[in-house]
């Protein structure tokens, strides 16, 4: 039976908590049944939402699996080569027939990412499809999002435990400004949870962090 693998990530955007990529898999016969269920990429499904939707989806018969990079490991390496080793390792665990994923890259370099990816996993080029907000346009997809989110929400609830309500770990919010300035004051540095090789930290946070130490 032909499989078809989704997949994409949650937190590549993130200051605070770990990247998750996700893959989610499907027989290519019912990729048909998957698209009238109407599932939308994550983004447009409440977060109270997410996870009751994701139970559905595994009733339906949807299987996934999520690999989960911590900051650390992102502060040391190339975000771009960490997904190609993720998507890598999901393709080489299901061992499907086709990959579809939102592109981790500019649409300029998806074919060397693809390429990459195809020497990496035994994969044909031509199995692997990859392009810009594909999480909005195919419904296999959208699962592996919203698997992506889900993850990454609970271990971002995890760590409120430890560290107090930081919001999602996105350098926008106030909560995550407000908790890195008091964070650094308090404790002259920045957490563990922090990707703190990152110019968005320095950028967003430097100036209010230097001021306020």
């Amino acid at each position: 039976m032909a499989l078809v693998v989704g997949v994409d990530e949650a937190g590549r955007g993130a200051v605070l908590g770990p990247l998750v990529v996700a893959g989610v898999v499907l027989p290519a016969a019912r990729l048909p049944e998957l698209a009238a269920l109407n599932v939308r990429e994550s983004k447009s499904v409440a977060r109270a939402r997410r996870a009751q939707l994701l139970r559905e989806l595994w009733a339906f018969g949807v299987r996934g699996r999520a690999v989960v990079i911590p900051p650390e490991r992102i502060d040391q390496e190339n975000l771009t080569h960490l997904e190609l080793w993720a998507v890598g390792e999901l393709v080489r665990f299901f061992r499907p027939a086709r990959v579809i994923g939102d592109a981790p890259v500019s649409p300029q370099a998806i074919p060397r990412f693809r390429h990459s990816l195809a020497r990496s996993t035994g994969l044909a080029e031509d199995q692997i499809h990859l392009f810009p907000q594909a999480d909005a346009r195919e419904p296999l997809v959208a699962a592996a999002s919203l698997l992506a989110k889900v993850v990454r929400d609970g271990h971002i609830r995890a760590l409120h435990r430890v560290y107090g309500d930081f919001g999602w770990g996105y350098p926008g919010e106030a909560k995550v400004q407000e908790f890195l300035a008091h964070y650094v004051r308090t404790h002259g540095g920045l957490p563990s949870i922090c990707r703190k090789r990152w110019s968005s930290v320095h950028k967003t946070f430097g100036l209010k962090l230097q001021g306020a130490s």
